[in-house]
């Protein structure tokens, strides 16, 4: 029987501006203190066998994050769920968890699109500027921006990474609209392109990630659960 949990957890707005590397900290920390029979690396430095997804922005909130821990033990994934959360701090929680067959492809190999949603203040826009912007780019094929890398700067066509736009609505006081978007190392959006590509400040709104997906064919299908985009 495979000893391999994965498990879909939270990032709210208390802990919205830890990094990835502070989240993994973290994580490990609450891993210790909660006592859970986490299996370690061989070698001379032993890590917790502990994996993620693609690293979520600093800022950006999140309802589907997901994790893969390995247990030195057999783990009732209720017992861990129960447990880990008394021990991580405000703003993360675990949400739903189940074991996974052995030779499971890690998140990373299998993920490769991510729905957002984006409240943005109405001082910032119209709702009719954000739905005109999205029907121009429905008619368009391109659309290049340059990125910076380490390698230096380079043309990026970005235009195929933005798969849909769900209906674009008004509150009383932001413009608010979900979008599918590819993730990963081949086909990655980035929060600030998004802003480019619909015409908005990325820093002006509130964003949070709503799902993970592996884009097979028209399906786009969750790491956990049947919740794909709807």
């Amino acid at each position: 029987m495979s000893n391999v949990i994965r498990f879909q957890f939270c990032k709210g707005a208390e802990v919205q501006f830890l990094s990835h590397l502070d989240l993994v900290r973290t994580m490990e920390r609450a891993i210790r203190r909660a006592g859970l029979p986490i299996a370690y690396s061989e070698g001379f430095t032993p890590r917790p066998i502990m994996s993620y997804g693609y690293a979520l922005p600093v800022g950006i909130l999140s309802e589907a994050e997901y994790g893969d821990f390995t247990f030195a033990a057999d783990l009732d994934p209720g017992e861990f769920v129960t447990r880990y959360n008394e021990h991580l701090p405000k703003g993360l929680a675990v949400l739903r968890a189940e074991r996974r067959p052995e030779k499971t492809p890690t998140l990373m190999g299998e993920i490769n699109a991510a729905s957002w949603s984006v409240s943005l203040p109405k001082v910032s826009g119209s709702v009719e500027q954000v739905r005109a912007r999205w029907q121009w780019l429905q008619g368009v094929d391109s659309f290049v921006v340059k990125r910076e890398t380490k390698k230096g700067s380079r043309e990026v066509d970005i235009r195929p990474f933005l798969f849909a736009v769900s209906e674009i609505a008004s509150t009383s006081t932001d413009i608010v609209f979900e979008c599918l978007c590819g993730l990963g190392n081949e086909a990655n959006l980035r929060m600030e392109e998004l802003g480019e590509l619909l015409g908005f400040d990325h820093l002006e709104a509130t964003i949070t990630r709503t799902g993970q997906f592996k884009k097979v064919g028209n399906r786009y299908i969750p790491p956990l659960g049947n919740r794909g985009w709807k």
